[in-house]
């Protein structure tokens, strides 16, 4: 009763409700008293249901997601675990494997962002769509006859744009992390794996491929390529 009356008090803006309801980092900036470490977000969004402790690329994903934690950004989750996209030579290397995810990360944020662009449901690759009918599927529309390559290109203009935006805003490599929780608490329960993700190693492959800076800005030579 008590959790359906807060529901209530958020959706009113009413009480306590006003506060909760501006997210849980600015709550927890509010009400202090070590709140602060029990509020799980990145860059000021909460956690969604998928744990990155379970999934080394979803853990840098998140850390670097444009709007913070936010699994669709990337579904590299299911990249690691069972999805395989012959277009860029992936096949699921498994959830705890380290090298190579801060790659994986960048190219699967490209690819969502074709799916964002395109206005295509991202579960549909669940159901086997994947790059080359995106490319088809744009074709068929517009005229404009293009490749995998140009989509994928696309598709990095398109979050390099996000976070120049982002950097102008302030965003930094200080916002690209996780939870101190997530980093430092091992998952206990039975049949879970006690994995704490790497995430400097893996921030530092994900910049290295993004052609970033250590402080997370996009160079003048990536922005040179991409037209930006």
């Amino acid at each position: 009763a008590a959790l359906l009356e807060i529901v209530r008090m958020v959706g009113e803006a009413r009480g306590i409700g006003a506060l909760l309801g501006q997210g849980v980092r600015r709550a927890a900036e509010e009400i202090v008293h070590n709140s602060v470490e029990f509020a799980l977000h990145v860059k000021g969004l909460e956690m969604p249901a998928h744990d990155p402790r379970a999934f080394n690329g979803l853990a840098v994903m998140y850390a670097t997601s444009s709007r913070g934690a936010h699994h669709t950004s990337g579904q590299t989750h299911v990249y690691e675990s069972r999805l395989s996209m012959p277009e860029i030579n992936h096949t699921p290397p498994g959830p705890v494997v380290v090298e190579g995810k801060g790659i994986l990360a960048a190219k699967t944020q490209n690819i969502m962002n074709l799916f964002d662009s395109l206005k295509l449901c991202k579960f549909s690759q669940f159901g086997g769509v994947r790059l080359t009918h995106l490319k088809n599927w744009y074709t068929y529309v517009t005229g404009n006859e293009t490749t995998v390559e140009e989509m994928l290109t696309t598709g990095e203009r398109i979050f390099n744009l996000k976070r120049l935006i982002n950097n102008r805003l302030g965003i930094s490599r200080k916002d690209d992390t996780l939870p101190a929780r997530l980093l430092t608490l091992r998952r206990r329960a039975e049949g879970m794996s006690p994995n704490l993700p790497p995430l400097g190693e893996m921030l530092a492959e994900y910049y290295e491929h993004r052609k970033w800076t250590e402080d997370g800005i996009p160079s003048s030579q990536i922005l040179e390529k991409l037209g930006l």
